[in-house]
């Protein structure tokens, strides 16, 4: 028998990266599990918004500056 099962990934909403993409897992089970391996990988989260390491730093004041976003992927296109 095939079945369908939900599982879920972070994908960056700045560029599109999946949390798993390297990973020896490609989705996980349960959203919290998902959530916490993107965040040991060092995705930045705010709200339901999610930024692989690529698409963020902080300054030397700790302010959060994000360097890709959807909108201007698009806008490249």
């Amino acid at each position: 028998m095939i079945k369908t099962i939900e599982m879920y990934t972070v994908i960056c909403d700045g560029c599109g990266k999946d949390s798993n993409e390297d990973a020896l897992y490609a989705a996980w089970g349960c959203k919290q599990h998902a959530l916490d391996i993107a965040m040991e990988e060092g995705y930045f989260r705010d709200g339901d918004e999610h930024y692989c390491t690529d698409c963020h730093e902080y300054d030397d004041e700790d302010n959060l500056i994000l360097h890709k976003t959807k909108e201007d992927s698009n806008d490249k296109q």
